[in-house]
């Protein structure tokens, strides 16, 4: 197995049989996952764990962009980046209401003010007295401090262990990365088409791709173990059924969940009326095999109100499979629906109870 994971707690006051240490009402319980990337391989990762929140508390009023909230707890730019002087960059987690589980990348603050970035969103739907939680971005330098768990490169054409970002808004499928990212012997994370990279944010619920080359390496993440609810924004190409549109996504889940109980419903996920003429898909990917630009290992689909694996007979229930497991991330495919122009349709998983 690829993955190690272990869930603790600022103070272990127990252990449960499942892993998950009992804790105070006060205390998150922090997690470490360690994921084993081979050599001469594509491995396909994410950090199912939340950086520490700055601030939790309940919405005073949202609208248009910008969320407020009582009192006032905060400095002004607090939270805006700048780099050099301020290089965290910060986002919004709706924790209850109707936008419970969705993000929004903050680009600014007052006092008590929260300028965001709602992209095709909208903020009108969130209420007085929802919740909401303001954390950091993972980033390069906090996910891989002082380039652990990667093996440094020696100058950009010698690169060792890359760090390929997919560009979930680029249309299509089987796109390639956006950005490549490296880390060299001066000790600093480099982009190759964006300089100095130290910065640069790996957003929730997205999967990278870690390629090395003749060294395996294994980073460790250490943070907090999410348990909110989860709502991830997925693309639908405009055009019919013959235009398709990759998503490559990950859930923020420290335990595997199986395709039963990932929240997919019909409306996220379109169903299939024959098993040869499937809409919507989920790839996945095998970490263990060392090789380069992968092909899927496994596709998904719904058909007959079931969930069904492409290399298995057509009545094979593949429901109680956990293909998301902590650490991995996969790829759903979206079909058109025959719109003039791309659409979003959200996925809500809801979090477990540690």
């Amino acid at each position: 197995m690829s993955l190690r994971v272990l869930i603790l707690t600022y103070l272990l006051t127990g252990w449960t049989s499942s892993g998950i240490a009992q804790t105070t009402s006060s205390t998150p319980p922090i997690g470490f996952i360690r994921k084993d990337c081979p050599a001469n391989s594509d491995t396909r990762v994410s950090i199912p764990l939340e950086r520490q929140a700055v601030y939790i508390g309940p919405v005073q009023e949202a609208s248009s962009n910008v969320i407020t909230v009582q009192g006032s707890p905060w400095t002004d730019d607090e939270f805006k980046f700048a780099a050099g002087t301020q290089d965290e960059s910060y986002y919004v987690l709706v924790l209850s209401g109707a936008n419970a589980g969705r993000n929004y990348d903050v680009t600014s603050n007052s006092s008590n003010t929260l300028t965001v970035d709602v992209g095709t969103d909208s903020l009108d739907s969130i209420s007085i007295g929802d919740r909401i939680k303001l954390l950091p971005h993972w980033t390069l330098s906090a996910a891989f401090p002082s380039g652990s768990g990667v093996d440094p490169s020696s100058n950009v054409l010698q690169r060792r262990t890359e760090l390929l970002v997919q560009d979930d808004k680029k249309v299509g499928i089987n796109n390639s990365s956006v950005e490549t990212f490296y880390y060299t012997q001066a000790s600093s994370w480099q982009g190759l088409n964006s300089g100095a990279a130290d910065a640069a944010v790996l957003p929730p619920h997205k999967a990278l791709v870690v390629r090395n080359s003749s060294v395996a390496t294994s980073p460790v993440f250490i943070g907090v173990v999410p348990s909110a609810t989860q709502t991830l924004a997925l693309r639908i190409p405009a055009g019919g059924q013959d235009k398709q549109q990759d998503n490559p996504v990950s859930l923020l889940r420290p335990v595997p969940v199986k395709l039963n109980d990932i929240g997919l419903d019909d409306t996220a996920f379109r169903p299939s009326s024959l098993p040869i003429s499937r809409t919507d898909e989920i790839l996945v990917f095998d970490d263990d095999a060392e090789a380069i630009n992968k092909s899927s290992k496994f596709t998904y689909y719904k058909w007959a109100g079931k969930w069904r694996r492409l290399d298995r007979d057509a009545d094979y229930d593949a429901g109680e499979e956990e293909i998301f497991t902590p650490g991995t991330g996969v790829i759903i495919r979206k079909s058109g629906t025959g719109a003039a122009t791309d659409t979003v349709v959200y996925w809500t998983h809801e979090g477990p109870t540690l």
